[in-house]
């Protein structure tokens, strides 16, 4: 079993007002209460995308980014939205511990670096609503967390999960998905739902499942492997995690198609989707996409993404 890096202290959520962010943090304050821990809502005085309207691609070089005055100005009411926020949940949730971060940089730089001082359990962030020109040339709030974080990150996204809907792992018995196993089973018993561990043999052509910049397939260097032998790999990565939490429920499920489209489907009733994060370079990721990536922006429920943690 591989070391997951998530952390005994708060859950981390970002927060800007947004109806995003406040289902957000709804669902943060209900995992914190599960899991017996405080909240800490963090707000960001600096986006990591331009102002709209602007050049998605001149911007950043033109350094056209709010000034340091431009942030102090954000400043108190940032305070007093957070305050509003924090006092409506201490009514509402009276036990819980909550407390509040301004801090300017961008989302990524902020949510990261206050997870890292607060030795946070888990980073939750409400869904962004980029456009695809501007995601691929500068990426996304939540690319940008899960490629930075060095623990969970969850997306809350899509529709209001069902009662008792499944926790929906993405796994194909790589060190990889390895990580985001430890998550899903962990979530699964305290919810007391169903682990379905979906695998979706690899495809020797493809293209980006949702964003095909480029056109037609491309050519996967990885090849795949035969069926029975990722059952093989599958079974044996599963394995510690049900010796560990008997009580969970497993199902195998073999996806079809693209990895990305197979596992959106099978999230349309679930409470949670589960991946690990790739470390495929920017070229790569940029040809043939990214599963992580592309579920953050088309799954129908929340995702949590877990990057593989060095061991030893």
């Amino acid at each position: 079993m591989s070391a997951v890096q998530s952390g005994t202290g708060p859950v981390v959520t970002g927060f800007d007002g947004s109806p995003e962010a406040r289902r957000a943090v709804r669902w943060a304050v209900a995992e914190a209460k599960t899991r017996g821990l405080g909240l800490v809502l963090a707000y960001c005085t600096r986006d990591r995308l331009p102002p709209p309207g602007s050049d998605p691609v001149a911007t950043p070089l033109n350094e056209a980014v709010p000034q340091a005055a431009d942030e102090a100005a954000e400043v108190e009411p940032a305070r007093r939205q957070l305050a509003s926020m924090a006092e409506a949940l201490e009514r509402s949730d009276p036990g819980l511990d909550v407390r509040t971060v301004v801090r300017g940089g961008t989302p990524e730089q902020v949510l990261t670096s206050v997870a890292e001082e607060t030795d946070a359990a888990m980073i939750v962030l409400g869904e962004s609503h980029t456009g695809l020109f501007t995601r691929a040339v500068l990426g996304s709030t939540e690319s940008g967390v899960t490629k930075t974080a060095g623990r969970p990150v969850v997306v809350v996204r899509g529709e209001e999960p069902p009662p008792g809907g499944p926790v929906i792992l993405g796994t194909d018995g790589s060190e990889q998905s390895a990580q985001a196993a430890g998550f899903a089973f962990d979530f699964a018993a305290r919810h007391g739902v169903t682990v379905h561990a979906v695998h979706v043999a690899r495809m020797p052509l493809w293209g980006p499942a949702t964003e095909p910049l480029l056109g037609g397939p491309v050519l996967d260097p990885a090849p795949g492997i035969p069926q029975e032998v990722a059952d093989e790999l599958v079974a044996r990565q599963l394995k510690p995690w049900r010796e560990r939490y008997p009580d969970v429920a497993v199902e195998t499920v073999h996806g079809v198609g693209p990895a990305a489209q197979a596992l959106t489907v099978q999230s349309s009733e679930a409470a949670l989707l589960v991946l690990g994060r790739s470390d495929h370079g920017d070229l790569r990721r940029l040809l043939l996409g990214s599963v992580s990536d592309d579920a953050l922006h088309h799954a129908h429920c929340p995702v949590a993404v877990v990057r593989a943690q060095p061991v030893g």
